[in-house]
């Protein structure tokens, strides 16, 4: 099978890019015969979505796709899993139930090696996130035919994402366990007067079809999806 792990990125010469080489490595090591691309987007606020179909332009007869953020990781086994119901239903598939923020002390003892609890250094957690590591089938993304650019800056850009692959897929499916998030300074957040509006396009037409499809269409055709 044809995998391809789709990364966004935007180079700061610190410690994003050190992140980065830490999880990357990690990746060569357990998936060596995976396309690991990085998709970047580097000027103005940055943008996510542009990023992901970036580097899936560099992969564009995978089939299977990972969207994995540059500072996040899940164990073999459950990425495995969550692989197994993506082939089986179809659908895009997060391949974890909780994302856990590692703190700083923590995540430079995980890079250093560290293979104890990391529980202690978890800063917080939260259930049910659509980010970080989401698997999706290859023919679900062509049909989507990608992310939607028009959210400029941080936020709103992953749940127009899924809701629009969970309404071509006809649903959604969740491996249970631990997405682990390296710890660096928060990015700003820009355009929050935005984003909210157009998330919202994608709630009015979740789960139907048709008026999904003449969203992602109408968008796409004013150049900004």
């Amino acid at each position: 099978m044809n995998v391809a792990v789709l990364t966004p990125r935007r180079t700061d010469g610190g410690r994003r890019d050190r992140l980065w080489e830490w999880v990357s490595a990690r990746w060569r090591r357990e998936r060596p015969d995976w396309q690991i691309i990085e998709g970047h987007h580097m000027d103005g606020p940055f943008n996510r979505a542009a990023a992901i179909n970036d580097a899936a332009r560099q992969a564009p007869a995978a089939d299977l796709y990972i969207i994995a953020d540059s500072d996040s990781f899940v164990g073999a086994t459950q990425l495995d899993q969550a692989i197994n119901k993506a082939c089986i239903s179809g659908q895009v598939t997060f391949a974890y139930d909780r994302f856990a923020y590692l703190n700083q002390p923590m995540s430079n003892r995980v890079m250093k090696g560290f293979e104890g609890d990391w529980w202690p250094g978890v800063e917080w957690v939260l259930p049910g996130t659509c980010s970080s590591m989401v698997v999706v089938p290859g023919d679900l993304w062509r049909e989507l035919g990608g992310a939607d650019e028009g959210f400029v800056g941080w936020g709103g850009e992953d749940i127009a994402l899924s809701l629009a692959l969970q309404t071509f897929g006809g649903g959604m499916q969740r491996q249970a366990g631990v997405v682990w998030h390296l710890w660096h300074a928060p990015a700003p957040h820009t355009h929050d007067d935005i984003w909210p509006d157009r998330m919202r396009l994608y709630e009015a037409v979740a789960y139907d079809r048709d008026g999904m499809r003449a969203l992602v269409d109408r968008l796409r055709s004013e150049g900004s999806a």
